[in-house]
């Protein structure tokens, strides 16, 4: 974590006089710090998550399906319910994360009670 703090405050701190070709270096350290960053970031997400006893109750499918819950929903988060963008991030095709959702019920419907409340407020 130390070198990507060094890399950052390098790179963002490039002087004026400086040649075009190293203001360039300059950015792209910073592209590389963000990088960093995100991976790292990715890396705290993978350690978190928790793994269930692997005993007579344990069933692989139900996990694999948990798993994959998680992450679309992790993938709607990041990209504001953009089910494109976040198939993008899946690397799924839209057609296929959108059957996902579907199949999973993940999408929040309003009821028909809350279309009437709407519609008397």
């Amino acid at each position: 974590m130390m070198r990507a703090q060094h890399l950052q405050s390098v790179a963002v701190s490039p002087r004026p006089e400086l040649p075009a070709e190293a203001k360039l270096l300059y950015q792209r350290i910073a592209d590389i710090s963000r990088l960093l960053a995100s991976l790292n970031a990715a890396v705290e997400d993978l350690e978190g998550i928790e793994t269930p006893a692997l005993d007579e109750s344990f069933d692989f499918y139900d996990e694999v399906e948990r798993f994959e819950i998680s992450l679309i929903k992790r993938a709607l988060r990041i990209t504001a319910g953009s089910q494109v963008r976040a198939a993008r991030l899946l690397k799924l095709n839209t057609t296929t994360l959108n059957t996902k959702i579907k199949h999973f019920k993940l999408l929040d419907k309003p009821s028909s009670a809350d279309v009437v409340d709407d519609f008397n407020d």
